[in-house]
């Protein structure tokens, strides 16, 4: 009998040690953990670079699951997230010896596929006999590229939602938003109007927070009519012009004008707290949050109120933004057909079901909409979800995506703080960012 063995591996702390490493042909170094057995004598071996996955995570239990259906070890390479993790990824994917399968970061699939690091997948979709329809839409057709490549492999959704206080909402006498996200109603002026009858003249209780999550520069300038902060080739800046200036100058104003959503010292000085803004609704000081649905498991275990979730308020299209959990083969994979069989398991119905345990993040499958059914946890309205992910887009991105952001968040952080408006803001920025977005920057 085959035993099959996970090991986590810790990377070196520094850039420069695992630069060194690397740079010299050495393998990745760290230090070993015990796995899921102790391998057995297969000679079927993956690894696999995620970041912050480390054993109690449903990503490394489903991979130690894949181990003993292939009769395979996996090497899980667990990375701290964010700019280490970029620094690293690119690191090992220039030097020629990458691992078997990465997680990479949904923003940056087009980027790293257009310089000929990842593997195109379709070949491996028609020889599995994927069919589309089986899955959602937003999903599936998120790493389809212009040439007709499916350069990734996402494996879980993650919408955004507006999270309710449900006591708030009672205590203040105030009708709960619609549960569906058909229908005129439940519009900006709503949301505003609900959140001032929300917010305690005290200070003790905001009606609305929106702008520490970063979904917000594609939630309400689609939402307005809009593409959101690119246009749909990535080539101009849209957030700058007049359908995304609208609706970031509206955000703003939730604080600088109608007084119903914490200033921006207050958010600044908070988000140097982990979930800081959830526990803001979780705790009742928030009557209601825009947030993504990665946020329900926290609240399911923390939350001190009751709480729900509804679809984002409506302008000219009611529409919220998806974020996905994304697997990919780098094109110097040694063993690219293992790491197929590794990234399609993921995505079927057993890795679908431990993954939706967390209620937080939507398996990419439509079957996986079954395991979304309220509990005694909340919340109530979980099956919304579902609602959510067919009204759902995502970001338009470029190459450049991330020289882009580095221009133009910067001065956001003056809107929110009224320091300046947002025409003038992103109007300042415009013609810098739309350069990067052309290649010139």
């Amino acid at each position: 009998m085959t035993v099959h063995q996970v090991s986590r591996r810790s990377f070196l702390a520094g850039v420069g040690a695992a630069v060194g490493g690397v740079g010299l042909g050495v393998p990745l170094a760290g230090c070993s953990g015990s796995g899921f057995g102790a391998g057995g004598g297969s000679d079927k071996a993956l690894s696999f670079m995620s970041w912050d996955t480390d054993s109690s995570s449903p990503l490394y239990k489903v991979a130690q699951n894949w181990a003993k259906s292939a009769s395979a070890t996996i090497d899980v390479q667990s990375i701290p997230g964010g700019d280490e993790y970029e620094a690293k990824l690119r690191t090992v994917l220039a030097s020629g010896a990458p691992p078997d399968a990465i997680r990479i970061n949904d923003d940056y699939v087009k980027g790293y596929y257009e310089e000929g690091s990842l593997l195109d997948l379709a070949p491996y979709l028609k020889k599995s006999g994927i069919k589309p329809d089986d899955y959602f839409p937003v999903a599936f057709n998120f790493a389809k590229q212009k040439d007709g490549a499916h350069a990734a492999w996402p494996i879980m959704t993650n919408p955004g939602v507006i999270y309710i206080n449900t006591d708030a909402f009672e205590e203040a006498g105030v009708d709960l938003p619609p549960t569906d996200w058909s229908g005129d109603n439940w519009t900006w002026d709503d949301f505003l109007a609900t959140a001032k009858k929300l917010t305690k003249p005290d200070g003790s209780r905001w009606g609305c927070l929106v702008f520490p999550d970063t979904s917000l520069e594609t939630v309400f300038p689609v939402s307005n009519g809009g593409p959101g902060i690119y246009s749909e080739d990535g080539t101009r800046f849209t957030l700058a012009e007049p359908k995304g200036i609208e609706a970031i100058q509206w955000v703003a104003d939730l604080a600088l004008v109608h007084k119903v959503h914490p200033n921006f010292a207050t958010v600044s000085a908070g988000e140097n707290t982990d979930n800081w803004a959830l526990s803001q609704l979780g705790t009742g000081k928030v009557g209601m949050m825009l947030g993504l649905t990665s946020g329900i498991p926290y609240l399911r275990e923390n939350a001190t109120v009751t709480w729900d979730i509804r679809p984002t308020p409506k302008k000219v299209n009611r529409t919220t933004v998806n974020t996905l959990t994304v697997l990919a083969v780098p094109k110097d994979s040694k063993d690219p057909d293992l790491a197929w069989s590794f990234l399609k398991y993921c995505a079927d119905p057993a890795a679908a079901k431990l993954l939706a345990e967390s209620r937080g993040f939507m398996p990419v499958a439509k079957s996986a909409a079954q395991y979304f059914v309220p509990d005694d946890k909340g919340p109530q309205n979980l099956g919304m979800v579902t609602q959510a992910l067919d009204n759902a887009v995502n970001e338009n991105f470029s190459s450049y995506i991330q020289q882009a952001r580095e221009i133009y968040r910067p001065v956001l952080d003056d809107v929110w703080s009224g320091k300046r408006t947002a025409a003038d803001a992103l109007g300042s920025v415009r013609d810098k960012v739309n350069a990067v977005l052309a290649g010139k920057g």
